[in-house]
């Protein structure tokens, strides 16, 4: 009796808040309601945990009920509630047994031969569901003369993914929730099985949209005859939030004696706000601050603005974490592990990359989680598809469904992830954002360690390419988190060491999307004095000093790859056209970089500086760039002279960018014979002072 709406072990029922999910509730009214035959007999209304998909189905009970008088007959023929942590409601045993003694009550012609079967069959009960269902329902709603005539009752399932136990025998121990799929989709299959006899009922059924429930709605037996209903995509979850708020702070005021009990409390609209539309969440806070031992108001603020206040101890908040403990619990255990790092890779992937930033490799737009897991899969040499089925079993607090979601949207509510992430609520579910960061350091690393120049050009993995532009930033945010050992940061230097940098910085080149401001390669580099420091720095101050010879190693790397880099841009024969975009970012790239080397004693004989006297055909317009950039007048002066002593072809163009060190006219002309041109003009060749 617990299972049914009126149980005092459910009193008072969860029922939704004086107008909000009006929507939802008239249109699973009207459907019941309606008199033609194509309506289908079978509701699912399904969403997330936390969107009062409970307090939807009493509402529709009590307010069918309420047309009794209006109707003629009770439209609620009956009703049943799983409860995860209830024994007697937390698996099907009772389930048949408790529709049939309240369709009995509800429709008064069934009792005389539902009581003829128990006399006759006393052990009926203690049968297989299938004989319960036939014998106590089936049998007796066909002894009915009337049967087409009668009107439609409508059952009420609600929870059936809080189904999670069996009560088979087992020789084994069972882990919490192990039969979980399988008996779900036996209650599914009890109800289409009782659909199948065209009895006057209707069926709503209500659960998270866990995948095997998904799919099974969605098979064919089960097609035709369900209409979906997806209360996540039904009403203003803002304004049913906004509006249960209001009324709940209102009556806070008054209980508590305050004055103004009807006006907006301060904090109210930062509350409606962080609920995301979750009435879960806001009835929570509302709980929370309802306390006659404090002050609403102060817990309200402390909440809002995040203060120091511990509310991870409070009852309201302390029910709110158990029911994703117990949504955690209910994953298979040999899973688990998987699992938690699947969880954790998504959350440093979206935590610290913007779609904007890092991962516009995918598309223009958003970013699909189904997308983003691929390409963590690749990275973490997963099979294709592990990241999404490990997290299959949370549905019911993450966004993945079919994978067609916003990877920034994956958790349903941010207090999920604030759950993950505190040991002290989420105990064996934490996740460690540290070990996340550094695993993705490591596979992102190891990814770009297969780029080449052979073939360039050619589109890259995504998985590559999320790979190429980030590996930078994944390094930054990695070493600031966690400073890790010595040894440990020596490893990855060594990876570092081990790449092709000049074959990743001319493939991140060609494939950044500049209209989008996605930040050079090289940007880290140029930030500090030394090009070593990007990757010594964040270990100076743990324990050892860096060894000499790692520094000069790294250094002499990333200086020869960047040497290698601009040279190929400049005299390449082979590599494909660049946009002006690509250019002009290749040129403020190739200056900074200048502007370091010609501090050096010898940076005349500099490869870099080699190429810029002799640009190929190719890097022409990058050259023009280049020196009408932000570089030495000393460098620019002596590029021009070797090219004036060799006789550069491009000097003899209109538009070369030297235009500065022409003579005018004048001077060559020789006219004016009276002033001592030559000598002027030896004077500003020879770079003479300006007061000279």
């Amino acid at each position: 009796m617990g299972a049914v709406h009126e149980s005092n072990e459910r009193y008072p029922p969860p029922l939704c808040h004086p107008g909000t999910r009006e929507v939802v509730v008239g249109r699973v009214k009207g459907w019941h309601l309606e008199m033609n035959g194509t309506k289908k007999e079978i509701m699912w209304v399904h969403a997330p945990a936390g969107f009062g998909k409970t307090a939807v189905a009493g509402t529709v009970t009590e307010k069918l009920k309420a047309m009794k008088r209006e109707l003629g007959f009770t439209p609620v023929g009956a009703t049943f509630y799983f409860w995860r942590t209830s024994p007697e409601r937390n698996s099907p045993a009772r389930l048949i047994i408790t529709l049939a003694y309240q369709l009995a009550q509800s429709t008064p012609e069934l009792r005389p031969h539902v009581d003829a079967i128990l006399k006759s069959e006393p052990d009926v009960v203690k049968m297989a569901l299938e004989i319960q269902l036939a014998k106590l329902i089936v049998e007796p709603f066909k002894s009915l003369p009337n049967l087409d005539t009668m009107p439609h009752r409508l059952v009420i399932i609600d929870g059936i993914d809080e189904c999670i136990n069996s009560d088979r025998e087992s020789r084994l121990e069972k882990k919490y929730a192990e039969d979980q799929e399988t008996v779900q989709i036996r209650v599914l299959n009890l109800i289409l099985r009782l659909q199948s006899h065209h009895l006057p009922l209707s069926f709503l059924i209500l659960s998270r949209p866990e995948a095997w429930i998904k799919r099974h709605f969605e098979s064919r037996p089960f097609r035709d005859l369900v209409e979906s209903l997806d209360l996540y995509e039904i009403g203003d979850h803002m304004n049913d939030v906004k509006q249960f708020v209001r009324a709940e702070l209102s009556r806070i005021a008054a209980s508590f004696g305050l004055e103004e009990a009807d006006e907006e409390w301060p904090g109210e609209e930062e509350l409606v706000y962080k609920s995301e539309g979750h009435i879960i969440y806001a009835s929570t806070v509302i709980r929370h601050i309802d306390d006659p031992y404090g002050d609403p108001r102060e817990l309200l603020e402390g909440i809002i603005h995040n203060s120091e206040q511990d509310i991870s101890h409070s009852t309201p908040f302390s029910s709110l974490y158990e029911l994703y403990r117990q949504i955690m619990r209910s994953c298979p255990e040999r899973n688990r592990a998987l699992m938690m790092e699947v969880l954790e890779d998504s959350m440093v992937f979206y935590q610290y990359y913007s779609v904007d930033d890092a991962l516009s490799w995918v598309s223009e737009g958003d970013v699909r989680c189904a997308k983003a897991l691929g390409v963590l899969d690749r990275l973490s040499g997963r099979l294709a598809g592990s990241g999404l089925r490990a997290l299959r079993p949370l549905h019911a607090v993450l966004r993945t469904g079919s994978g067609d979601v916003d990877v920034e949207d994956l958790f349903v509510h941010s207090s999920f992830g604030e759950f993950l992430a505190d040991p002290h609520l989420s105990l064996e579910f934490t996740t460690n954002l540290l070990k996340g960061e550094e695993r993705m350091l490591s596979n992102v690393l190891d990814c770009i360690a297969s780029i080449t120049l052979d073939p360039v050009g050619r589109k890259l993995d995504d998985h590559t390419q999320f790979a190429l532009k980030n590996w930078w930033k994944i390094w930054a945010n990695s070493l600031q988190m966690s400073p890790r050992s010595t040894a440990a940061h020596l490893q990855l230097i060594e990876k570092i060491i081990a790449i092709d940098l000049t074959a990743c910085v001319v493939h991140t080149y060609l494939s950044l999307n500049y209209s989008s401001g996605e930040e050079s390669p090289l940007f880290p580099l140029f930030t500090y004095p030394e090009l070593s420091d990007f990757f010594v720095e964040s270990m100076q101050s743990d324990g050892p000093a860096v060894s000499l010879s790692i520094v000069q190693k790294v250094t002499s790397h990333a200086k020869s790859a960047l040497d290698s880099t601009f040279t190929l841009l400049l005299q390449s024969t082979t590599l494909p056209a660049f946009s002006p975009d690509a250019i002009e970012r290749m040129s403020w790239d190739c200056a900074n970089y200048l502007r370091k080397v010609t501090t050096e004693a010898n940076w005349r004989e500099n490869k870099l500086i080699e190429a810029l006297r002799a640009p190929g055909p190719k890097g022409i317009d990058l050259f023009k760039a280049v020196i009408q950039g932000e570089i030495s007048q000393d460098l620019r002066r002596h590029i021009y002279e070797f090219m004036e002593h060799e006789g550069n072809p491009i000097l003899e163009a209109e538009d070369h960018p030297f235009q500065e060190f022409l003579e005018p006219d004048s001077i060559r002309s020789g006219s004016n014979p009276g002033f001592d041109w030559e000598g002027l003009a030896a004077l500003i060749r020879g770079g003479g002072d300006r007061e000279q």
